[in-house]
């Protein structure tokens, strides 16, 4: 998701450690971000199937697509994704109102 299909990290051609440490931070970040809103999109609009049973797009694309959405034209709704870059995954296998422990 950090290159081609994503976030085209490939594409920068940095050479400096220290810029390219700072560039892999904000990429990381971003990346973790479109999962969270893929995750959350996709629980309330499921990702469709192909016929041979994949999802179409991943949680990343799928959450990226909404997060560029919303950076152009919804100012609503980023506040909303911000929101969701500050709430924790669920865990695994666990119920979604169980409280979070730090």
């Amino acid at each position: 998701a950090m290159k081609t299909r994503g976030l085209n990290l490939e594409q920068t051609h940095m050479t400096q450690a220290d810029r390219l440490s700072r560039l892999f931070g904000l990429l990381s970040l971003a990346l973790a971000w479109m999962v969270r809103i893929g995750e959350w999109r996709a629980e309330h609009h499921p990702i469709p199937r192909k016929k041979h049973g994949r999802p179409a797009w991943s949680r990343a694309t799928y959450g990226r697509e909404l997060l560029c959405t919303a950076l152009r034209w919804g100012k609503t709704t980023f506040y909303t994704h911000l929101e969701l870059l500050k709430s924790p995954f669920s865990a695994p296998g666990r119920q979604k109102d169980q409280p979070v422990r730090y």
